[in-house]
This record gives structure tokens, C-alpha cells and sequence, in this order.
């Protein structure tokens, strides 16, 4: 890019040189106009000419990376993995099995809590993906979420039927705070919002629901304020205490990092942990695994297990501790061929 700013001051200079009288009358804003389109289009042009050939350099590389990667914590990926399918097929075989019951019966609590546990194991499906491409600070990121969907999974399942349904219907919340959000900045945004009409049809339902549950539904986590009478307001820290997960807190923080452009997240890269000098980490390392790794796996344990309690049967019980033995062994997998390796 520097031969066009070279490129730029020498035709400046040979304007003075060759009109020396008008030196004081040389229009540099015009110029630099004059010349921005011819030089975009120059540039682009020889990109697109080297796209090609660029990206299969670039592809290359990444598999070749992730083939290696995957070959020093292939032990531990596996163990992951497995886990994560022994979990899904559980919640699968859950809801395949009192799915008609639950309705039957109206229970939300049932059908939330699958929902929740299948976005889980989702979320897994993705932390699992990343960990193995390399990008171990993304999937820290990751389970971030998953440890949200997991404890709200737990408080829904403990506090049962009323909590279901208030969550339920704090989707009308959302919407409506939503659709306000998205009118506000139509216009730079340039993507038209919901009408005028059908803001004020979800207002309509807004402010039955406020009507019918107080005030305080109208928060982000308004759906929980009945369980918190003395919070001003309720927030996921009450949430994670409620369901025995407030110690997960530091690590919550930690992956918070990951999510958030504060200074600790620029300079803490899972990515680096094993760097011996300052490096600006831009793409894929396989470094940092085990933490993201082994939480992964004892959030979906967890919310594994919040979904089969729902119906303790003796097989369920036994599947259940199965499930923990698993994501014990993630963690000491992972942990072994980091001690190994470093």
C-alpha cells in the first residue's frame, strides 16, 4: 500500500517542479479525490486476479493446521465429542419418550427445559468445532452461553410450571423491546423495521402481560423477579445463585473476556498460553483447549442431568452418572496432554 502513497507524493512533487509559481495553489483535497477512484479500482482489480490463488494458500494452511491440531489432542477431542453425543442422544430419547405426556398435561416446564438442553448441545457441537479448528478463545466465548442456557435450564426445572410460563411469555417482552430498538435506527441502519401496526399489536400484548405479571416483567430477566421479591432488579448473577452455579462466577468473568472488548480479553489469549514472547494472535492456535474443553463438558453434564431429574428413573440415574464419570475424564484428558506437550 505504501507504493501508492510514494506514487502520490511523487506526482505532487513533479506538479511544484514543473509549475513552481503555482506551488502555493495546488489543490491536495482535489487531488487526493482525483485519484482515490483510479486507485481503488487499480487495487481491486489485482485482488480479485490473486483471490483465487490467495485462498487456496490460505485454505491449505488451515487444514493443515487443523490436521496437526487435531492429532496432538485427538485423545481428548474424542472423549469431548463423545460426551456430547451420549448427551444429545439422552435428550433425544427424553423427549421422544414423554413428549406426549407433557403435552397432554400442558407442562411447560418439560418442553423449556428440552429446548433449552437441545440449544446446549448445540452450542456444544459448536464449542467442539472451534476447539478443533483452533480457536480456543472463541470457544471459551462459546461456553459462555451454553453456561446461561445451562442454569436457566436449572432454575426453570427447580421453580417449575409458573416460572415456565413467565419465561414463556417474556418473549412478548423481547419482541416488543426489540421492534423499539430496530425503529430507532431504521433509517441508519437501512433496513426497514416492523410497521407502525404491528409495533402497536405487540404493545397491545406488552402491556397485558405487564398487567398481568407487575412491572418488574418488563426487566431482561423479568420473568424471574416473582422468585426475587426484594431485588430491585434480577439479574443472572441471582439466577446462577439460585441454582448452586454462583461459584462458576470467576470463570463466567474469565470467558467474559472473550466476548468483551475490555483490556484484560486483548492481552489474556487462551490462544497464547503457550507463547514464549508477545505475538498478535490473528488466527489459529493450538493452544488453550482444556479450560473451554472440560467446562463444556460439565455444563452439559449438568443440564444433561437437570433435564432426566424431571423423570428419575433408575435408568436415568444410572446415564446420569455415567455422564459426570465422562466429562471427568474430558477435563483430565485435556489437562494431561497439556502437562505433556508444555
Amino acid at each position: 500500500m505504501e507504493k501508492l502513497q510514494k506514487a502520490f507524493l511523487k506526482t505532487i512533487n513533479d506538479l511544484i517542479v514543473a509549475n513552481p509559481e503555482q506551488a502555493e495553489k495546488i489543490d491536495i483535497t482535489q487531488l487526493i479525490a482525483n485519484v482515490t477512484p483510479e486507485a481503488v479500482d487499480l487495487i481491486k482489480g489485482n485482488l480479485q486476479k490473486s483471490t483465487k490463488k490467495m485462498l487456496e494458500e490460505h485454505r491449505t494452511l488451515a487444514r493443515g493446521f487443523e490436521a496437526r491440531n487435531i492429532k496432538r489432542w485427538s485423545k481428548a477431542f474424542d472423549l469431548l465429542e463423545t460426551h456430547i453425543v451420549i448427551c444429545t442422544e439422552a435428550g433425544e430419547e427424553f423427549n421422544a419418550s414423554y413428549r406426549a405426556t407433557a403435552v397432554k398435561n400442558n407442562d411447560l416446564v418439560f418442553d423449556i427445559v428440552v429446548r433449552h438442553h437441545a440449544r446446549a448441545c448445540h452450542i456444544a457441537q459448536e464449542i467442539l468445532h472451534l476447539l478443533k479448528s483452533g480457536f480456543a478463545d472463541a470457544a471459551h466465548a462459546r461456553w459462555r452461553a451454553l453456561h446461561e442456557v445451562n442454569a436457566t435450564a436449572m432454575f426453570i426445572a427447580k421453580h417449575g410450571q409458573e416460572c415456565a410460563e413467565r419465561f414463556y411469555f417474556h418473549d412478548i417482552v423481547d419482541s416488543y423491546d426489540g421492534m423499539l430498538e430496530h425503529k430507532k435506527y431504521e433509517d441508519r441502519l437501512q433496513e426497514k423495521a416492523a410497521s407502525r401496526e404491528e409495533i402497536d399489536s405487540c404493545k397491545l400484548e406488552y402491556d397485558k402481560v405487564i398487567a398481568h405479571y407487575g412491572k418488574k416483567f418488563g426487566d431482561h430477566y423479568g420473568w424471574a423477579s416473582n422468585i426475587f421479591p426484594n431485588h430491585r432488579r434480577v439479574g443472572f448473577t441471582a439466577i446462577e445463585k439460585d441454582v448452586g452455579l454462583d461459584h462458576m462466577r470467576p470463570y463466567y468473568k474469565w470467558a467474559s473476556q472473550n466476548a468483551h472488548a475490555g483490556s484484560k480479553g486483548m492481552r489474556s489469549r487462551l490462544g497464547l498460553r503457550e507463547a514464549k514472547e508477545d505475538i498478535l494472535l490473528v488466527g489459529q492456535s493450538n493452544s488453550g483447549m482444556t479450560d473451554p474443553a472440560h467446562a463444556t463438558a460439565i455444563s452439559l453434564c449438568q443440564i444433561t442431568c437437570a433435564l432426566l431429574a424431571l423423570e428419575p428413573t433408575i435408568d436415568h440415574i444410572v446415564l446420569m452418572k455415567i455422564m459426570d464419570d465422562y466429562q471427568e475424564d474430558v477435563g483430565n484428558a485435556f489437562l494431561e496432554i497439556q502437562r505433556n506437550d508444555s
